[in-house]
């Protein structure tokens, strides 16, 4: 009996020793596979090293991965490698995998000094990309970096849902979009278009980013001119899509009551426009405060008054002073539409058709002009008589038929036995005709 179990034991200890032998830790090949061993059993769905320092994956099988994504996070080569610190093109898709062999996915990744950005499965993103700002930017469709500080002509991405109803923003359904140095695209608020200053020029966006031309309007203002601007829609004006810039003859906008009519604008370095601010003096009359531009058109330079609409005013026009006095100005026919001094034949907006006389400031004189009376610029004379006595300045002066001023004059007109006097200056001096009502100019009302 005592040596019929010695058998046994003896036996078993050398069937164990031979398995060990058989299955010692470390890697190994089986059926043509690589596997790792540990502690006798196959290492499965695990990371271990090998003598080339890399990482190697063993499958659920126990088997070594090759060209192999690992849980969607890591990639083992041909040679079943992790990859690791590079770029790696798999199956026409490039990824990015930083010195940990993870994938870099799901945001922007600054490489060599470039931006990129990756998607939620890993892969480097090109064309329109959005991140979770709601933010676009464009990544160059050969290379993948993401654009800044460049214009780019493209088609919207789809998941805009541009907005075409506007037809004047129309353009075969390709635009201009500008990127910032941040690689972001330069859009407007729902709704609203952003002005952007690029190399200089002023440039507008709607809420889509796309490059607007045309009258955009900015701001809601008083009067309505002070919020657009105009941005040239042909080169023949400037830099095409800039704020335009000096002298433009074109419509107004079209949802503003801003007139019908071709018209001049002028507007300045920043793309906006000149305008006058209209005052009420009563129910029935109007004048415009006196701010002055000296501009240059057509090579001639000249002065101009612009109206709550933008426009250089022309005609007969009521102006405030800055002491608060009001006189007239003379700014000629819609063709001239700029400032006119001296003597000039008018007609004014009765149909009536006056002399005047102009200052060098351009304001209507007041008072005697090479021995001729004039109120607000009017020429003032007889009109139911040989004579007329008017008050100008606080002086009344005779005159004639002509406006020209009578002195020394000393006669009686019978049968009504009226007399008109005057001294050696022309000033009324006794007398017995009473002032005449000062013949007063019919300003142009309407702004356009």
């Amino acid at each position: 009996m005592k040596k019929w179990m010695t058998v046994p034991v003896v036996a078993a200890a050398a069937m164990l020793a031979l398995s060990a032998a058989a299955f010692a830790d470390g890697w190994t090949k089986e059926n043509n596979q690589w596997v790792y061993y540990q502690n006798g059993y196959k290492v499965t769905n695990d990371w271990r090293t090998s003598a080339d320092g890399g990482y190697y994956y063993l499958d659920g099988s126990g088997n070594m991965a090759v060209n192999s994504f690992i849980d969607y996070d890591r990639y083992v080569d041909g040679e079943g490698r992790m990859v690791t610190s590079g770029w790696r093109q798999i199956d026409g898709k490039w990824y990015y995998f930083d010195s940990n062999g993870k994938l870099i996915r799901e945001k922007s990744k600054q490489i060599n000094g470039v931006y990129y950005f990756f998607n939620y499965e890993g892969y480097m993103e090109t064309g329109w990309v959005q991140d979770s700002n709601g933010e676009w930017y464009y990544c160059d469709p050969g290379d993948g970096h993401r654009l800044s500080g460049v214009w780019k002509y493209l088609e919207p991405a789809e998941e805009m849902s541009v907005d075409d109803s506007n037809s004047s923003m129309l353009d075969d359904g390709v635009y201009w979009y500008y990127f910032q140095s941040s690689g972001k695209m330069v859009r407007g608020d729902a709704g609203a278009y952003k002005e952007a200053t690029i190399n200089g020029a002023r440039y507008a966006f709607d809420e889509y980013g796309r490059m607007t031309t045309g009258w955009v309007k900015l701001n809601d203002t008083d009067p309505a001119i002070a919020g657009w601007k105009y941005y040239n829609d042909s080169t023949a004006l400037g830099t095409y899509g800039a704020a335009h810039t000096g002298w433009l003859s074109a419509y107004p906008p079209e949802d503003q009551d801003l007139g019908s009519d071709v018209a001049w604008y002028y507007f300045d370095n920043k793309g906006t426009p000149y305008y006058g601010t209209d005052v009420s003096l009563s129910d029935d009359d109007e004048n415009l405060v006196a701010k002055f531009r000296r501009l240059t058109n057509n090579g001639k330079t000249s002065t101009y008054l612009f109206n709550k609409y933008g426009n250089p005013v022309y005609g007969l026009r009521k102006v405030s002073r800055s002491n608060g006095t009001v006189t007239s100005m003379y700014f000629g026919t819609k063709q001239e539409s700029c400032l006119q001094l001296g003597e000039k034949s008018i007609t004014e907006a009765d149909g009536t058709v006056s002399a005047f006389h102009f200052e060098s400031n351009g304001y209507g004189t007041n008072g005697v002009k090479n021995n001729k009376l004039y109120y607000m610029g009017k020429l003032q004379k007889a009109v139911d008589d040989d004579y007329a006595y008017y008050t100008v300045n606080g002086v009344t002066w005779l005159v004639n038929k002509s406006g020209t001023v009578v002195k020394n004059h000393n006669k009686r007109k019978d049968p009504q036995d009226v007399e008109y006097r005057s001294d050696s200056a022309g000033h009324k001096d006794g007398g017995t005709e009473t002032d005449s009502e000062l013949l007063v100019p019919e300003f142009v009302i309407s702004e356009l």
